[in-house]
C-alpha cells in the first residue's frame, strides 16, 4: 500500500490470469457486482475453501502476491481459492466507496456456498483487503467458518488507521456513525469465527494497534484468536516463502489444521 499503482484493466486482468494459470489454474472466472471471482480448485480437495481478497489501500488491488500466491499456497494444501480480483477500488469506483466493496465481497461469499462445492468457507484478507475480510466475517448474514487477517486495516479511527484506506472508503469527513460501523473491531460478537491475525510490530503503513485492536475485541467476546506478531518487516509482505525469518506460514498451516 506504499505505492499506489493502476489497477490493470479488465483485458490485462484476464492476461494476466492467462499467464498465471500454469501454476494457478483459473477454473471459472464469473462476475460479482462488477468484480472479477476467480475460482482455483485444489488437485485434491479436503472440502474447505477460501476467499481472497488482496489489498491496496482500497486504491488498487495486488493481485499477484496477495491473490494468485496465497491461492497457490492453498491448492497445494488441499484447499480450494476463491480471489476477489478487482473489487471496488478508487481506480474503477467513484469515491467514498462503502458500501460497494462490502457489497461485493458478501455477494461472493453467498456465491461460492450457493455451489456447495466446500463444507467449510473462510475468507482471507491482506492490508485493506484484511479491512474488507473482518468487516465481512464479522457480518452474521455471510456465516463464514473462519478468518485470515494480514496486516490488517481494522480501525477507521483516524489515530491507528491507514487514512488512504479510510478516505477512499469512507471519505475525508464520514459521520461518526459510520466510521464506528466500519471500524472491524466493533463489529466483533459472540458469533465471530476463529480468526488467525498477522502483523510486524514496525508496520510504517498499517500500524500493529490495527490488530491489537481486532485481538483484543476477540478476547471481549471469547471468541478464539491465533495472533502472530513478528518484530520486524514492515508492509506488505505477502507470504514471505522466500523469507525464512519472516515467513509466517507455518503458524497459519496450525491455526487451519487445529482451529476451524
Amino acid at each position: 500500500m506504499k505505492a499506489l499503482v493502476p489497477l490493470l484493466s479488465i483485458a490485462s486482468v484476464a492476461s494476466a490470469m492467462g499467464e498465471q494459470a500454469q501454476n494457478s489454474p483459473v477454473l471459472r472466472r464469473q462476475s460479482v457486482n462488477g468484480a472479477i471471482l476467480t475460482y482455483q480448485p485444489a488437485n485434491v480437495s479436503n472440502g474447505v475453501g477460501v476467499l481472497i481478497l488482496p489489498g491496496g489501500g482500497y486504491s488498487y488491488t495486488s493481485t499477484d502476491k496477495e491473490g494468485y500466491q496465497p491461492a497457490a499456497w492453498l491448492n497445494q494444501r488441499g484447499y480450494d481459492a476463491w480471489i476477489l480480483l478487482d473489487y471496488a477500488t478508487a481506480n474503477n469506483s467513484k469515491t467514498p466507496l462503502y458500501p460497494l466493496p462490502q457489497d461485493q465481497a458478501l455477494e461472493a461469499v453467498k456465491q461460492i456456498r450457493a455451489k456447495s462445492i466446500v463444507t467449510k468457507l473462510g475468507i482471507w484478507g491482506f492490508s485493506a483487503g484484511g479491512h474488507l475480510a473482518a468487516t465481512t466475517v464479522t457480518n452474521t448474514s455471510a456465516d463464514l467458518d473462519f478468518g485470515i487477517l494480514a496486516y490488517p486495516v481494522i480501525t477507521m479511527d483516524p489515530k491507528y488507521t491507514h487514512n488512504g484506506s479510510r478516505t477512499n472508503l469512507i471519505g475525508n469527513n464520514p459521520s461518526p456513525e459510520l466510521q464506528d460501523r466500519l471500524s472491524a473491531e466493533n463489529r466483533v460478537t459472540n458469533s465471530t469465527p476463529p480468526i488467525f491475525l498477522f502483523h510486524t510490530a514496525n508496520d510504517g503503513t498499517v500500524p500493529v494497534q490495527n490488530t491489537y485492536l481486532f485481538a483484543n475485541a476477540m478476547a471481549s467476546h471469547e471468541r478464539p484468536a491465533h495472533v502472530l506478531v513478528l518484530p520486524d518487516g514492515g508492509h506488505g509482505l505477502g507470504l514471505a516463502l522466500s523469507d525464512p525469518v519472516r515467513t509466517w506460514t507455518g503458524e497459519l498451516e496450525r491455526f487451519l489444521k487445529y482451529s476451524i
